[in-house]
């Protein structure tokens, strides 16, 4: 296939990636970063219309190919970099990318770089090198994400890039310095644009697999999540609570429950209103939320009541970090037009002991309910209280 030839495959592609990008990006506006994968295939497409209309006979200012061309190459990765930039959340600026292509411009106007092919070439390809290889140690930092596997795709692509730069980069500079005389450089560019072919088809894949992946994990999360707290819900408790009971058998780890009830929530609605109940409730959670591990589960019980699932976690481990989760409530205040002060009862238990995560949990309601019965504001365990007898029930 001729360089004319692929370089309007290259363009088709690039247009049709690009129309597509636009309509995703219209239909849904929440993934902001999808803006910089539209500029990466405009970079392409441009890249490829210009490439195109020059293999076709058509004279073009040296502005325009090879100047614009190679800068665009250089601009279709350093967008890319910024949309996986913004994705992933990274702190900085990405306004000094733009800066990069600007100068990758000009400098193609110095007089040593437009007479010479290969100080073009050491201009352009190091840079490309250079983003793709920070795009990769972005997404390897991620991998262990739920979007795991679409990282490793767009590792996957962005290290055939590399390979098939440098390859050809070697090759054409050793040409250029006459270290190999056979004249190939027509076929290395041949498939030099059959490899930009490949890798728009690629990572445009991971674009969509990626905004897709997202879309699935924004939807289940919806599903599964409390809207005002967004702790689980009881929903997936059975699934959840299930799983890290069977894991835990299996390891031959403890697991830990701890049940959580806000003290006089009642009272706390009716003096202050039911906005100060959900502020109160979104307290609990928040402070329950920086107290766990990344690996513990929150579920929203009810109205005020939380569970706190605490894998690998032995039992005097639990009641620590129950103590230490009943105090921090206590001492912060809640942020109300009137602020007042909240308190928890909390219960605790753990296996073994326990034959099933239903009587787990049921355990870890009846160390809450003595709890609850003892004066509330405090933790009490299952395995200590169990042969306690409580008279009265507290309203």
């Amino acid at each position: 296939m001729d360089l004319l030839t692929l370089t309007i495959v290259n363009a088709f592609i690039a247009l049709v990636a690009t129309a597509v990008l636009v309509l995703q990006d219209s239909a849904d506006r929440q993934f902001r970063y999808q803006r910089y994968f539209v500029l990466a295939g405009l970079c392409m497409l441009l890249n490829a219309s210009f490439s195109a209309l020059r293999y076709a006979g058509y004279p073009l200012p040296y502005w325009l190919f090879p100047a614009l061309t190679n800068s665009l190459s250089v601009g279709a990765s350093l967008a890319l970099a910024a949309g996986i930039h913004r994705h992933l959340q990274k702190p900085g600026k990405r306004l000094g990318l733009l800066l990069v292509f600007l100068l990758i411009f000009a400098l193609h106007f110095v007089d040593a770089i437009s007479s010479n092919l290969g100080y073009r070439m050491l201009l352009n390809i190091p840079i490309v090198l250079i983003v793709n290889l920070w795009c990769i140690a972005m997404l390897w930092q991620a991998r262990h994400s739920e979007l795991g596997k679409v990282y490793l795709a767009f590792m996957a692509t962005f290290i055939f890039n590399i390979l098939q730069f440098s390859a050809r980069s070697i090759y054409l500079l050793l040409e250029q310095t006459q270290v190999v005389t056979a004249n190939y450089s027509s076929l290395v560019h041949s498939i030099g644009f059959f490899c930009l072919t490949v890798f728009a088809i690629l990572v445009f894949c991971c674009i969509i697999m990626l905004s897709h992946r997202q879309q699935k994990l924004m939807l289940q999360q919806l599903s599964e999540r409390d809207a005002l707290t967004g702790a689980l819900n009881r929903r997936t408790l059975d699934l959840r609570l299930a799983a890290e009971f069977n894991r835990c058998r299996r390891k031959g780890s403890s697991l830990s429950l701890l049940l959580l009830d806000a003290d006089h929530f009642k009272k706390i609605n009716d003096t202050l209103g039911h906005a100060a109940g959900d502020q109160a409730v979104q307290h609990i959670a928040h402070i329950a939320e920086q107290q766990l591990r990344d690996y513990d589960l929150l579920f929203r019980f009810g109205g005020e009541e939380f569970l706190l699932c605490l894998p690998d976690t032995e039992h005097h481990i639990a009641l620590q970090i129950a103590e230490r989760l009943r105090q921090s409530i206590e001492k912060q205040r809640v942020q109300h037009t009137d602020q007042f002060t909240l308190t928890v009862s909390i219960g605790v238990a753990s296996t073994p002991g326990a034959t099933d995560w239903q009587s787990l949990l049921t355990q870890a309601d009846q160390a809450l309910y003595i709890a609850k019965s003892l004066g509330r504001n405090q933790v009490q365990s299952f395995s200590a209280v169990k042969s306690t007898q409580v008279a009265t029930i507290p309203s």
